[in-house]
């Protein structure tokens, strides 16, 4: 050994060797860590082009939305090549997108097919190159159906204000119980009143979200106990929900058994028995040629005897003519009625009825399969007993009024003329109901008109009824008292209903007392020798099982104190624009009892209007929009 490491050539030698095993060592480590940069830079293509897979969906899903409101899609839409640059050190990598949309058509839907390829090239610096393309390759298939309606939410206001515009206007209170979503695209306001089973505060147990944020009355401030109100969630500044102002799937896809031409001056009166339905027409007559023409008296029965003449009341007469109209059945599909349509009935199958004008509801309207009274979808699911109900697997109803949508207070039968209130206790509602009526400026008295779920004749009065007054027949006792339309000059007494403006008139009011003290000769009560009905006031409850839509949110209850459209000191009438005359101090409307049919979280009724956002934070509020129906990665076809 000492030889050796004497021994010059053997020192040479020895430092060829380790020169040799240096070379091959480094050689071997750089072979080592460039396959080890390779394999990393493979891991990152893949792991990044599985992430702009998702992105792609949702720029397709994007365009679908587009899509899903025209008549009728392209059938394959190929979307522009994205180029998508990512530097890592001096190195670069350029993804490459090509995402191709197909449309499928399916019941009461849409469908999508979201195809996608992904592919790589790399470069130095801010240069890649063709001849360095990556061998990883990502291609997906995204099947999407837009089955999501806004029946989803159990309430749903595109303008969380009342028709005075006033913020905290109308709120949710202590006796609100919602059992559903909940979606605003403006502020939504609480207040602590009301008793209820939360300590006055209202009660959400779905999920709640607004465009805006949450707000107290009064004030409009943002002190609450969140997680006792809203118990399924809250998330305020949330992305705005699309509101058409047109009905687009029922206009395309509705069957129009009453014609195309949209009229102001008809009605269809609708009922329907399971699948079956049954109609009448009603064309409303102004005849300005034949003039009633009524003298004004200073006296005049019940009141007392015919007094002076003091002036004339010229009315045209108006009237509704109906006809038979056009029966036919309906199963798992829609109609489309243009003009205004009254409609009530036991439904079976999936129906949605739809009209360009004002829907009045005027009677009940249930499910075949379910006992009014019973939730359709088998009761709350977190219950032990679940389903504590049978769940109806078959019914569906929809309500699209691009209008507004109205619980009649009555109406008089096209065939025999009786007069029927059948929603002044208690009415029953089963189904979806959307009001999409446009919001439309103020008018001369700063009352907007918008889409809102409602009730018809909000502030009763009472009127006078054609009766016999010693021994004699007497009719339109209020309209040979009182100067017709009214004027600062000559307003009616308060508490005097105008002509007309009941659908039922005249009706007497419950307690009427006639001010002025030439009406007060006969006592101080209007009498009702034949026992005509009494105008009502509160109406018992709306139990409601579905869901509610609407522009701006309609009252379903009024206080009867002094408001924005009837106070004491303006005794003006104005029907047409919102004016009723002065106010009694009776309240009128409904108590609510609310449920949501959480069905419709899987199924909308035909053409009920799908929900599209206005812009999209992630996939999770896509997936409110369109049902995945299924993802899949596959290898990608020679032919894309």
């Amino acid at each position: 050994m000492k030889n050796i490491i004497k021994s010059q050539k053997g020192s040479l030698g020895i430092a060829l060797v380790v020169a040799l095993l240096a070379i091959l060592s480094g050689a071997s480590l750089s072979l080592v860590a460039f396959r080890d940069l390779h394999s990393m830079r493979l891991q990152l293509d893949q792991t990044q082009q599985f992430h702009l897979l998702r992105s792609e969906v949702g720029r397709g899903r994007l365009v679908a939305s587009v899509y899903e409101g025209m008549e009728y899609p392209p059938p394959v839409t190929s979307l522009p090549m994205r180029y998508i640059n990512i530097d890592f050190g001096t190195h670069r990598t350029q993804f490459r997108t090509l995402t191709k949309i197909s449309t499928t058509d399916d019941f009461a839907s849409i469908g999508f097919l979201i195809r996608t390829l992904i592919t790589a090239t790399r470069g130095s610096g801010t240069l890649v190159s063709e001849q360095m393309r990556s061998p990883i390759r990502k291609y997906s298939e995204n099947a999407i159906q837009s089955f999501a309606t806004l029946a989803i939410f159990h309430y749903f206001s595109d303008i969380d204000r009342a028709l005075d515009d006033v913020d905290g206007n109308i709120r949710f209170y202590g006796q609100d119980v919602v059992h559903g979503r909940v979606h605003s695209n403006t502020d939504i306001w609480i207040r602590n009143s009301g008793g209820g089973p939360n300590q006055g505060w209202p009660t959400f147990t779905g999920l709640v979200t607004t465009a805006g944020i949450v707000r107290v009355y009064p004030g409009g401030g943002t002190n609450f106990p969140e997680p006792q109100i809203f118990q399924g969630g809250l998330i305020e500044n949330y992305p705005r929900v699309v509101f058409d102002p047109s009905a687009d799937l029922i206009r395309a896809n509705g069957m129009r058994p009453f014609g195309n031409q949209e009229q102001d001056d008809r009605i269809a009166f609708v009922t329907v028995e399971g699948f079956a339905f049954e109609s009448y027409i009603g064309q409303i007559v102004t005849d300005q040629a034949t003039v009633d023409t009524l003298i004004i008296y200073d006296s005049y029965p019940p009141y007392g005897p015919v007094g002076d003449s003091i002036g004339v009341n010229r009315i045209a007469r108006t009237d509704t003519l109906w006809t038979q109209g056009p029966n036919g059945t309906v199963n798992n599909a829609s109609v489309w009625v243009p003009y205004e349509l009254w409609i009530s009935g036991n439904f079976r199958g999936g129906q949605s009825w739809g009209s360009s004008h004002d829907i009045y509801i005027k009677d009940d309207i249930t499910y075949y399969n379910t006992v009014p009274g019973q939730p359709p979808d088998g009761g709350d699911p977190d219950s032990p007993n679940f389903p504590e109900y049978p769940i109806n697997i078959e019914d569906y109803v929809g309500i699209i009024s691009e209008q507004s949508v109205w619980i009649q207070y009555g109406y008089r039968d096209p065939v025999d003329s009786t007069r029927y209130r059948p929603n002044t206790s208690d009415i029953y509602i089963y189904g979806a109901l959307c009001a999409m009526g446009p919001d439309e400026g103020p008018n001369q008295y700063d009352i907007l008109k918008s889409g809102i779920f409602s009730f018809q004749y909000q502030f009763p009065k009472g009127s006078t009824p054609a009766q016999v007054w010693q021994g004699e027949w007497w009719e339109k006792s209020d309209l040979h008292l009182n100067r017709y339309p009214t004027s600062p000059f000559n307003p009616w007494p308060p508490g005097l209903d105008y002509p007309h403006y009941n659908p039922l008139w005249p009706e007497p009011g419950a307690i009427f007392t006639p001010l002025p003290a030439a009406y007060a000769q006969t006592g101080n009560a209007i009498p009702n020798p034949h026992g005509a009905p009494t105008v009502v006031g509160l109406r018992g409850s709306i139990n409601l099982y579905g869901s509610i839509a609407q522009r701006r949110r309609g009252f379903v209850r009024r206080s009867g104190n002094p408001d924005y459209d009837t106070n004491f000191n303006s005794p003006l009438w104005h029907v047409e624009e919102g004016i009723y005359g002065r106010h009694t101090g009776f309240p009128t409307g409904y108590d609510k009892d609310y449920y949501f049919d959480k069905r419709f979280e899987e199924t909308g009724p035909p053409d009920f209007p799908l929900v599209k956002f206005e812009g999209y934070a992630s996939d999770e509020l896509m997936d409110l929009g369109y049902r995945t129906m299924s993802w899949r990665f596959r290898t990608p076809p020679d032919n894309f």
